[in-house]
C-alpha cells in the first residue's frame, strides 16, 4: 500500500492517489463525464478514502498560559510539518491523509452553490492555471471538527468522519442542508477579466475593484449566483489547518508579505526599457518575484504611482555601475524619468506556484516580504481580504465609554445586504474597547468558535503571545456597518495574519490595499 506518512511535494499528490486506486480495489476512482464535461463523482471519491482517523491540537488558554504554541494529540501526535520553498520540499506528513489532501481543479459553482470540477492537476491534460479553463481552486474532503474544553486548554479536533458531537467545518452544508460533494477554496487572491469578471487564477494582480463588500456583491453576482467573495468557511478552513499542521496560533512561522515597504527613487532615466535603474543599496531591498509600480506618485491610492509602469514582476537584477542596478522586469516597454519612484505593490497571484510542497513560501528568508501557502492556498500577498458575508456594527454605550463590534453574518450571499443586516444573523462581538484605547491597534488572547467563525477574544496580547495577530477598530469616534478585513497590508508588520480583523472602513470604503479573493462557500446554511 502507499505509505501515507511519506513526505510528498504537490506534483506527488496525485501520483499517490493514482497508486492507492490502484491497489484498493474496493475504492472508487474518479471518473470524468465527457457528456456532463465534469468528474461525477467526487463526493463518492473523497467518502471511499475516509480512514477515520482523529487528529487534535491542543492549545493553553491565555489566562494559564500565553504561549500560542499548543501540542499534537491523537493521531496527529507524531506528526511533522516543515516549510518549503521554490528549492526544496519540507516534510509533510500530512499530505497524502484524506483529512488533508489537497488537489487543484478548474472548476465551476452552479446557481444553487454546488461545485461541478471540470480538470484536475495531475490527472488529467485539461487542467490549467492560467485562466485558458476557468478558475483555479483547491478541493478538499469533507471535513468535521469538534472542540473539548478542559478548563485550562482547549483541544481542537478534525476527522474526515463524522462522529457523535462533531460538526462540519463552516460553509460544508448548502443552504438547503445538504453537503457539498466536496468543499473548494479560491487557490489564489481575485483578479478580474476582459469582462470586469472575478478569477482565481495565476499571474494577475489582485483586483482593488474586488476589494469593498459592496463591490464583491456586485461582481459576484455578474459571475453567477453561486459565487461569492471571501466567506467564513474559506477563513475557518485555513486557520483549523493552522492549528491543527502546525499546532501554533501564530501564521508567522509561513511568512506574509506584511513587511515590505520599499519606495525609492529612479536614478538614471531610460526610454523604451523593460526595466527601472536605481541605488544599489535601495535595489538590495527588492525580491526577484516581487511586484512594483514605477511612477511619479509616491502613494500608492493614485494612479501616478503606476504613471509608468504598473504591477510588474521584478525577473532579476543587473549592476550598472558601482552605485546603480537594473530592476529587470516583466510586460512591454516603458519610459522613465528622474522623477519616478519605483513602489512595492502586493505580489501578483501565482507567486507561490513554484513553492515544492502544500505549506510555505517562494524563499526560505525575508518571511516578512513574501506570501506563502498553507494547504496549497496562496495568501499574505501584501493586501488586505475583504469578507463577504461578514458585517462588524460598530456601536457605543450611551456614556461614551465603551465600544462595541457586533459581528453579523449571512448564511446565503446572495442575501447580502450594501447597508442593512436584516437577512444576517448576530454571532458574537469582538472585544469591548474601552475609550483610551478608541483608534488603535491591540493583540487578540483567544479564540473559540461561534456561529462557525473562530471568534477572537481578549486585547491583552503581544505579537507573540496569545493568538498574536491585532484588532483595530474605532467604535467610540465612528458607529455604523463595518467591513472585516483579514490578513494584512504591505505595512502592518506582525498584527497581520490569519486571525487579524480590521474594522476600520465602511461598506463602500475602497483603497489600493484592499483585495478580496473568490468563495465557492457563499451560499450555505447558516
Amino acid at each position: 500500500m502507499v505509505n501515507l506518512n511519506a513526505g510528498c511535494t504537490i506534483g506527488q499528490v496525485a501520483q499517490l492517489i493514482k497508486m492507492a486506486h490502484e491497489q484498493d480495489s474496493n475504492a472508487s476512482t474518479l471518473a470524468y463525464d465527457s457528456s456532463q464535461g465534469e468528474y461525477a463523482n467526487v463526493a463518492a471519491w473523497w467518502h471511499a478514502h475516509r480512514d477515520g482517523r482523529v487528529y487534535g491540537a491542543k492549545f493553553p488558554k491565555f489566562s494559564y498560559s500565553n504561549s500560542p504554541t499548543g501540542t499534537k494529540t491523537r493521531d496527529n501526535a507524531n506528526l511533522k510539518i516543515e516549510l518549503s520553498t521554490n528549492t526544496t520540499a519540507g516534510r509533510d506528513d500530512y499530505c497524502s491523509l484524506n483529512a488533508f489532501r489537497t488537489l487543484e481543479v478548474n472548476a465551476t459553482i452552479d446557481d444553487d452553490g454546488k461545485p461541478h470540477v471540470k480538470a484536475i492537476s495531475g490527472l488529467d491534460n485539461r487542467f490549467k492555471r492560467d485562466g485558458s479553463n476557468g478558475d483555479v481552486w483547491i478541493m478538499h474532503a469533507p471535513l468535521y471538527y469538534k472542540v473539548e474544553d478542559t478548563g485550562t486548554h482547549l483541544e481542537f479536533l478534525i476527522s474526515d468522519t463524522k462522529y457523535d458531537g462533531y460538526t462540519d467545518f463552516t460553509g460544508q452544508l448548502l443552504t438547503d442542508g445538504t453537503r457539498r460533494p466536496a468543499i473548494l477554496h479560491a487557490k489564489y487572491m481575485g483578479g478580474l477579466d476582459s469582462k470586469s469578471l472575478p478569477v482565481s487564477i495565476s499571474g494577475v494582480k489582485p483586483a482593488r475593484a474586488f476589494g469593498c463588500q459592496n463591490d464583491l456583491i456586485d461582481y459576484a453576482a455578474k459571475k453567477g449566483k453561486g459565487y461569492a467573495g471571501r466567506c467564513t468557511g474559506d477563513d475557518f478552513y485555513v486557520q483549523m489547518m493552522l492549528l491543527i499542521k502546525w499546532a501554533t496560533k501564530n501564521s508567522d512561522v509561513l511568512g506574509g508579505c506584511w513587511g515590505y515597504t520599499g519606495q525609492c527613487a529612479v536614478t538614471v532615466a531610460e526610454t523604451g526599457k523593460t526595466r527601472v535603474i536605481v541605488k544599489t543599496s535601495d535595489a538590495n531591498g527588492f525580491l526577484i518575484g516581487s511586484t512594483v509600480n514605477v511612477g511619479t506618485d509616491k502613494e500608492r491610492n493614485n494612479t501616478g504611482s503606476s504613471s509608468a509602469a504598473e504591477a510588474r514582476t521584478i525577473l532579476s537584477k543587473t549592476t550598472i555601475d558601482a552605485s546603480n542596478t537594473a530592476l529587470n522586469l516583466d510586460g512591454a516597454a516603458f519610459n522613465t524619468t528622474t522623477s519616478c519612484f519605483v513602489s512595492t505593490m502586493p505580489w501578483k497571484t501565482g507567486a507561490c506556484d513554484k513553492v515544492q510542497g502544500t505549506d510555505g513560501r517562494p524563499q526560505s528568508g525575508s518571511a516578512t516580504q513574501q506570501p506563502f501557502i498553507l494547504q496549497g492556498i496562496e495568501m499574505g500577498n501584501g493586501a488586505y481580504e475583504i469578507m463577504h458575508d461578514i458585517i462588524v456594527q460598530a456601536t457605543k454605550d450611551a456614556d461614551g465609554n465603551t465600544g462595541h463590534e457586533l459581528i453579523w453574518r449571512v448564511g446565503d450571499t446572495f442575501k447580502a445586504s450594501k447597508n442593512s443586516t436584516a437577512n444576517y444573523t448576530k454571532i458574537g462581538a469582538y472585544p469591548d474597547v474601552p475609550k483610551a484605547n478608541d483608534n488603535q491597534w491591540k493583540y487578540f488572547t483567544d479564540v473559540e468558535i461561534h456561529g462557525g467563525m473562530f471568534i477572537p477574544s481578549g486585547a491583552s496580547g503581544t505579537s507573540t503571545t496569545g493568538m498574536c495577530d491585532g484588532v483595530y477598530s474605532n467604535p467610540i469616534s465612528s458607529q455604523g456597518l463595518r467591513q472585516l478585513l483579514r490578513l494584512g497590508l504591505l505595512w502592518d508588520w506582525s498584527l497581520c495574519g490569519l486571525w487579524a480583523a480590521i474594522l476600520w472602513g465602511g461598506l463602500a470604503s475602497r483603497r489600493w490595499g484592499v483585495c478580496s479573493r473568490l468563495s465557492a462557500l457563499g451560499r450555505t446554511k447558516l
